[in-house]
């Protein structure tokens, strides 16, 4: 199928981890908006503070995971053309 060589991955983001990046992110962004909807709620908002934070570090992760490839100069080589 490759002819014995090892098949070239593409210097492109994985897609698929960017749109979940999105999504963890609006969902983090939704929780924290509903837990500072009631001011007189401080345990709600203490919540929506620790959802909003936890989702920003897990969607982090995710974009450094989908653009692993492009952070190493040794891995931006085509050596199987």
């Amino acid at each position: 199928m490759h002819h014995g060589k090892v098949p070239m991955f593409k210097m492109r983001p994985q897609k698929g981890l960017l749109w979940g990046a999105l999504v963890v992110l609006a969902l983090g962004g939704a929780f924290y908006f509903d837990g500072h909807s009631d001011p007189g709620n401080p345990s709600a908002a203490n919540r929506g503070n620790f959802a909003l934070a936890v989702s920003i570090v897990v969607a982090g992760l995710m974009v450094v995971v989908a653009t692993a490839r492009m952070w190493f100069k040794h891995l931006w080589h085509d050596r199987y053309k």
